[in-house]
This record gives structure tokens, C-alpha cells and sequence, in this order.
């Protein structure tokens, strides 16, 4: 990427925040440096709109609610979007393939594939991380991260990157908070006294149990971080092996 381009690239990004509620973690922390370097950012021509997580050199995992028309570009290796950082790597979305089983209304199987234009470098901050093979317990303490509003219901747009722990709720329960609105398919995660969640703009972001994806940031009440009302986000374990075949085939 030339120096001219990384400058267009940082100005859109700095537009595109400040002009939308994306995707933001309420309650949590700017996240150390290069410390999530499988957290990715797509965006259109003019605007970022969901994050993603990558799992090798040409695949990411999000959400398939982050399906936008036109072009996507993903954006890796990029900490603060008001910035324009060295080694920050760029490539086009070449193939969307969302869970064939996806409903727009319920949010059930929200998880798309993003097959990437070419291979990405892989360095100090590009690298992959591996889905969970095992569902998380209720209890485990993860990590979600992301550039959502970090306040709610009034949004305000951070320009790094944004981390924040939560634990896994029960699927009883969630069920009992959100009736008849999970399924199977979803995770709930959040902080009992509420004051830490994602929110909006935090879409297709991953959320992490002992370093491996449980999680991507599906949907959740209008207002984050409520007492007893926790995020819900897809649950990864159930799709490893649509995930691997996935890959395999494409």
C-alpha cells in the first residue's frame, strides 16, 4: 500500500466513525497494541460497518448479518482507525458464503465465511486464531473486542480498538431473559450488574474463551449493558465442522 493510499484509507475510516453508530464495546478498555491481531475491520467504499476474526491466510469469520451489497473490503493489522499504521494490510472480499440455514428475522445461524482476494502476510500483527472445538461452560470469563459505541443509548465511536471481559450465561438463563428469541445457535455473555457488553457496531466481532473463538457478535436490547440483559452472540462450537468444510471446498 503507498503512503497516498494509506492516507485516503485513514481518512475514510476517521469519516465513516464519526458519521455512524458502528459497532462498540460499552464498559470495556482501549485493547494493548497488536494485541488482537486476528481482529479485522470490513468496510464499503466510504464507511466501516462490521469487524471480523481471522482464521488462516485467506479466511475470516463474522457475522452473516454483516453482508452488505456492493464491495468489502477488509482492513488487517489496523489498532486505531484514526490512524495510518505501517504494516497495515488491505484485501478485497472475494467470496461471502453465509450459513445456508440463516434467518435475517431471528438472527439463527448467523455466521458467514469471507474468502479474502489473496493470501495475507502473516506477522506481529496479522496473525490467525482458531475456532473452539468445545462449547464454553457457564461461568468461563471471555473477551469480546471491537469499535462499537462505548456508551449506550447515546453513542460514542472510539478510534481504537476496544476490549472488555464478560462471562457465559446459561442457556436457561438467557432463554428466560430473551423468551422465545434463542435458539440452539446463540451464546449469551455479559456482567450480571450490567455496565459492560458489546453494542452497537460491535457486529461479527469475536468473542474469546481461553483464546479461541466461542462467540461472534450477533444482537442484543437497544440499550447495552443493562442489568441482567446480556448480549447474545452465534455460537461457534456448533459450527466447526461447516467452518471446515467450508474452507476445505472453496
Amino acid at each position: 500500500m503507498t503512503p497516498t493510499e494509506e492516507v485516503v484509507l485513514a481518512l475514510l475510516f476517521i469519516s465513516a466513525v464519526a458519521a455512524q453508530p458502528g459497532p462498540r464495546i460499552v464498559g470495556g478498555t482501549t485493547c494493548i497494541k497488536n494485541s488482537q491481531p486476528w481482529h479485522v475491520a470490513l468496510y464499503d467504499s466510504n464507511r466501516f460497518y462490521c469487524s471480523g476474526t481471522l482464521l488462516n491466510r485467506q479466511w475470516v469469520l463474522t457475522a452473516a448479518h454483516c453482508k452488505m451489497p456492493g464491495t468489502t473490503y477488509i482492513r488487517l493489522g489496523v489498532t486505531d482507525m484514526a490512524a495510518s499504521e505501517s504494516n497495515e494490510q488491505q484485501r478485497r472480499a472475494m467470496t461471502f458464503v453465509a450459513h445456508p440455514n440463516y434467518d435475517p428475522v431471528s438472527k439463527d445461524n448467523d455466521i458467514m465465511m469471507i474468502k479474502l482476494s489473496s493470501l495475507v502476510d502473516i506477522n506481529d500483527r496479522v496473525q490467525p486464531i482458531n475456532v473452539a472445538n468445545e462449547c464454553a461452560a457457564p461461568g468461563t470469563r471471555c473477551l469480546v473486542t471491537g469499535w462499537g459505541t462505548v456508551t449506550s443509548p447515546k453513542p460514542t465511536i472510539p478510534e481504537k480498538l476496544q476490549c472488555a471481559y464478560l462471562n457465559i450465561v446459561s442457556q436457561g438463563e438467557c432463554e428466560r431473559v430473551y423468551p422465545d428469541a434463542i435458539t440452539n445457535n446463540m451464546l449469551c455473555a455479559g456482567e450480571r450488574e450490567g455496565n459492560v457488553d458489546s453494542c452497537q457496531g460491535d457486529s461479527g466481532a469475536p468473542l474469546l474463551c481461553d483464546e479461541k473463538i466461542q462467540g461472534i457478535v450477533s444482537w442484543g436490547p437497544e440499550v447495552c449493558g443493562q442489568p441482567g440483559k446480556p448480549g447474545i452472540y452465534t455460537k461457534v462450537c456448533n459450527y466447526v465442522g461447516w467452518i471446515q468444510q467450508t474452507m476445505r471446498r472453496m
